[in-house]
């Protein structure tokens, strides 16, 4: 199979070149008065770098796989809607099924994941509207879902700068230039999709409850940004959801100035908050197929057992056997989120891609060794109530971790599907180093880490 054709090298560094021009003028324009922008093309440089890399090695390397076939399947939905605009449109609106599969033809090509879940054609659908303004080049469609991507993860970057303004390169690290983000959330496949939506329901969340900022905007951006996650992992959306509902619970009680009332209403707007959000997933069992509810418990024993065959090269771990009940999977928490966050250990790696994994893992894991021995354990827990960003993600980051950790026993999908984790888990980090600093610097006990007040800095 012809991955690469002539008008990826013709158009290609066209597109490449457009992009770095209108990046570099939105820099120079931007930076004297916002100072972060100086990091603005770096993190754009390293998410192209990215893309284009994860094209090279599906093609050269690995001689086929996702992303490769979402293209092919993208371009066969770009063919169609061109020789048959209402058949497109009509396996846009509903996916494709046997029943509509007849649209496409030798000229349009035939899809390779109409046979999967909705999910993995979801991505094909969002691909589609994408590669139209590829002219059918691989390389300029990845190009335009990094730079899309990219978007999103410089609204998370904002929300963290926006909160802890002193800690911009830290948090430039953090959401910007980790390798394996970077690289696994670049190209076209789904975990660049639902990485992008993290990063904008994270901003709209922050802008439309803590700002109170262009709020229909905003409002139709979460609506939207859960929609795709829905559509694709919902999983990452169970994991959004505690930590939104403590961090806007928490923001709004801790500005009662009566104590009493305070403890009162903390507790029942949060059993509030968590009931509804109950109630609204249980009753999305069409939309979430085997991520509902009263299935998701099954689907978790279900993929951890199928990613330990010997089909999958031999990548597999094992955290343990564990039952569809939330007392057994809650058992191996500690486990599951060890393996989310810090493996392949050194010694697990057994291919280029996993090494580099491995080492990334291990760093990962000195950083958090150095803030445990700072804060000596017990000086984490008054900085995780006293703000509410952090709170958020950290309670996504342990989260996430779990849902991985506990429905993934295969190195090669846990390096792709625990990329979300990896951001907000090193900037919590950074954060309570930065805040254990602070304590330090004032003379404050442990439990006394001062409350971090809402930055006025605008918004740009």
């Amino acid at each position: 199979m012809q991955y690469f054709t002539l008008v990826d090298f013709l158009y290609g560094p066209l597109a490449l070149l457009i992009i770095v021009i209108f990046a570099r003028v939105k820099k120079y324009r931007m930076v004297e008065k916002y100072p972060e922008y100086k990091y603005y093309t770096k993190g754009l440089y390293v998410k192209i770098l990215g893309g284009i890399a994860l094209c090279l090695i599906y093609a050269l390397y690995y001689g086929g796989g996702d992303t490769i076939n979402y293209f092919n399947d993208s371009q066969c939905m770009m063919r169609l809607m061109f020789s048959d605009p209402a058949g497109f449109f009509i396996i846009m609106r509903d996916g494709l099924n046997v029943s509509n599969y007849f649209y496409f033809n030798d000229s349009t090509g035939f899809p390779i994941y109409w046979r999967d879940d909705k999910a993995t054609f979801y991505v094909v659908r969002v691909a589609s509207t994408i590669v139209v303004f590829s002219a059918g080049s691989f390389i300029v469609a990845t190009l335009l879902f990094a730079l899309i991507s990219y978007n999103g993860t410089w609204k998370l970057y904002k929300v963290f700068i926006m909160e802890f303004p002193e800690l911009k390169k830290e948090m430039a690290y953090a959401i910007l230039f980790i390798p394996s983000v970077f690289f696994w959330g670049s190209g076209i496949m789904k975990d660049t999709v639902t990485w992008t939506c993290v990063g904008f329901f994270t901003y709209s969340l922050y802008m439309l409850m803590i700002r109170k900022e262009k709020i229909f905007g905003n409002i139709v951006t979460i609506f939207i940004s859960t929609y795709f996650i829905l559509m694709i992992k919902p999983y990452i959306f169970f994991a959004l959801l505690p930590g939104s509902i403590i961090w806007v619970v928490n923001k709004h009680t801790s500005k009662m100035k009566n104590m009493v009332i305070k403890k009162m209403l903390g507790p029942f707007f949060l059993a509030l908050a968590v009931g509804s959000g109950y109630l609204l997933l249980a009753n999305m069992g069409g939309i979430l197929g085997s991520y509902a509810v009263d299935r998701v418990l099954e689907k978790a024993v279900v993929t951890n057992q199928d990613l330990k065959a010997d089909y999958y090269g031999g990548n597999s771990f094992d955290i343990g056997d564990f039952d569809p009940t939330i007392s057994s999977m809650l058992s191996m928490a500690p486990a599951a989120i060890n393996a989310a966050i810090f493996r392949p250990y050194l010694w697990e790696a057994n291919n280029i891609v996993m090494l580099f994994s491995s080492i990334e893992c291990f760093i990962f894991m000195l950083l958090t060794f150095r803030v445990i021995i700072k804060t000596r354990v017990i000086g984490i827990f008054p900085m995780i109530t006293k703000n509410h960003l952090l709170t958020f993600s950290l309670i996504f980051s342990l989260f996430f971790a779990f849902s991985v950790g506990i429905s993934t026993s295969n190195f090669g999908s846990l390096v792709r599907y625990r990329i979300p984790v990896l951001p907000f888990y090193l900037a919590s980090l950074f954060i309570i180093e930065h805040l254990y600093k602070q304590k330090k610097a004032n003379g404050l006990p442990p439990a006394s880490i001062p409350k971090v007040k809402e930055n006025p800095t605008p918004v740009v």
